[in-house]
């Protein structure tokens, strides 16, 4: 307890003119029980106004008087050289103890010490309540400039982690971007070349004529034949530009190969009778390259 009210007092400082008001301040504030009443203490009675001087002997007060006749030249100079934001500069104005024949009455001056001091002690306790305020609020500010600071550290090392990732992906968007221009530059003129569809010969035939087809081998005997443009004919399949394509070739060999069929009699007759008078002729139309060998590469 005795260190509790001992860090609660109050000290102050008085600035005055003159030894003699010195002496009188002194006397006055010994008749005044300022420690046992009001928890202050006079620490130091200053007579002289000499800037250097009462700026180290004040240094550290709580409150500093500063007599004067009002807020004359020289308390203002005193004022602004003391204050701070941690003590309170009041006033000790002589005119409130002369009397009429222009002497210092000492009841009065007793009663100006003592009141000085309440008003700077009451404009203090307020400053005080002002500066825990203000200590509050920097407590708060600090622990959220804290909480920011940590949220700023911790974007700075996920940036770090975003800025390692979109290297890699930059890197991945150039080994990309270079497969891409040598496929472009591979493929360029794909365009420009003739590209055919392949298809199933044996499906395709029983789609459109719906019977199977049993003579391969003169399909293909008359495409090589007739060499007609983009048509291939092979190994069991036929490529042209377009399914149409491949359609109407397919109608085009069937009704050749039905009209050879109904006038076989015939045909025959003519070749025997043409034997007769021509030497034999060797047929190689069924010794048939294989087309499509080479076909997909």
């Amino acid at each position: 307890m005795e260190s509790e009210t001992h860090e609660s007092i109050i000290d102050v400082r008085i600035i005055v003119q003159s030894l003699d008001i010195a002496q009188m301040v002194s006397k006055a504030v010994s008749n005044v029980q300022l420690e046992r009443d009001y928890n202050i203490v006079v620490s130091s009675i200053i007579p002289t106004t000499e800037l250097s001087i009462v700026k180290k002997v004040a240094k550290g007060a709580d409150i500093i008087l500063i007599g004067s006749y009002g807020r004359d030249e020289n308390y203002n100079i005193l004022y602004n050289e003391l204050k701070t934001d941690f003590n309170n500069v009041g006033l000790f104005d002589y005119n409130n103890m002369i009397i009429e024949d222009e002497s210092i009455d000492f009841d009065l001056a007793q009663k100006e010490i003592l009141n000085s001091i309440i008003r700077s002690t009451l404009s203090y306790s307020l400053n005080l309540i002002n500066i825990h305020t203000l200590e509050n609020k920097l407590m708060k500010v600090t622990h959220n400039y804290n909480n920011l600071l940590d949220d700023y550290n911790q974007v700075l090392k996920e940036n770090e982690v975003f800025e390692r990732e979109n290297k890699e992906l930059l890197e991945d968007i150039d080994e990309i971007k270079s497969d891409f221009s040598a496929f472009k530059l591979r493929y360029e003129d794909i365009y420009s070349r003739d590209i055919l569809e392949i298809f199933n010969l044996n499906d395709l035939w029983l789609e459109l004529f719906h019977q199977d087809l049993n003579d391969e081998e003169r399909v293909v005997i008359a495409t090589n034949k007739f060499k007609p443009d983009d048509i291939l004919v092979g190994q069991g399949y036929i490529a042209a530009e377009s399914k149409q394509k491949a359609v109407e070739w397919l109608n085009i060999v069937r009704t050749a190969l039905i009209f050879v069929d109904d006038n076989e009699d015939d045909l025959k007759r003519e070749l025997d009778s043409d034997s007769e008078t021509r030497p034999p002729e060797v047929r190689d139309d069924y010794d048939i390259p294989n087309t499509f060998e080479n076909f997909w590469e």
